[in-house]
């Protein structure tokens, strides 16, 4: 019997191979493409000479109104990215360096994305001075300590004393919104870590009730009407801690 014959091709079409080519050029250049954008220096270089060429270069700082930040600290640190490229300046890495600067509370940074970065700086705000080691420091309200006191600014804050007295100090401050004569109190002692003494700018000493510290100085306010000024100099002490009775003390 006579059988069928089919000639069979051991070679692909020329459309196959035609693919077969172009997904190996692709494959090849992303590669290659892959192992230059590895080499970050150049890649580096080509941005900045891009950037160079068409004008894109960080040259503009804008920083907002600072009360208490040394803005040539900040500057300092902006300054060493001068005439980079905008688009390689490290936003995160000088957020870093901005915040380790005292009074620095957090940080905004952003780009026009031309040639200006925009520095937004927000301060801590002192709420009193802490006694330490012989020395004075700022602190906030959330018991951080800033910085140390520049005894050249003329500041009205209270002075701190006691064991975890920055934990308690600004509840102590808002039991005090309430006293019209805040002002008198010069020191604040946080007494074992329960109740607090003043010192008052008359160098009177208060031993404050534990609960109830308005009440206690309002009682001492009305109390030291009754007395005469070379009466009050001879006062050195009010046990204020009965609200229904004071103990006095004198020289």
């Amino acid at each position: 019997s006579n059988f069928n014959k089919k000639k069979i091709s051991l070679l692909p079409n020329r459309r196959v191979l035609k693919y077969f080519f172009i997904i190996i050029f692709i494959f090849v250049f992303l590669v290659f493409t892959y192992y230059e954008l590895r080499n970050k220096d150049r890649f580096y270089n080509i941005i900045q000479n891009l950037s160079e060429k068409f004008n894109y270069q960080f040259l503009n700082i804008e920083i907002n109104s600072l009360n208490r930040v040394n803005q040539s600290d900040v500057l300092k640190i902006l300054n060493k990215y001068i005439s980079k490229s905008i688009f390689l300046i490290p936003l995160n890495d000088i957020s870093k360096s901005l915040i380790e600067l005292n009074w620095v509370k957090s940080v905004n940074l952003s780009t026009d994305f031309k040639n200006k970065v925009k520095v937004q700086i927000f301060e801590h705000t002192p709420i009193g001075l802490f006694f330490y080691n012989n020395q004075l420091f700022y602190f906030s309200a959330d018991g951080k300590i800033i910085d140390k006191f520049r005894e050249k600014i003329n500041e009205n804050f209270i002075i701190f004393h006691g064991k975890q007295v920055l934990k308690e100090a600004n509840n102590f401050l808002d039991s005090l919104d309430k006293i019209e004569n805040i002002n008198i109190i010069k020191e604040a002692y946080y007494i074992n870590q329960r109740r607090w003494d003043v010192k008052l700018n008359n160098e009177i000493i208060l031993n404050l009730e534990e609960k109830n510290i308005e009440e206690s100085i309002n009682n001492y306010i009305k109390l030291i009407e009754k007395f005469n000024k070379s009466e009050i100099l001879l006062i050195k002490n009010m046990d204020l801690r009965n609200n229904e009775k004071a103990i006095i003390s004198f020289k």
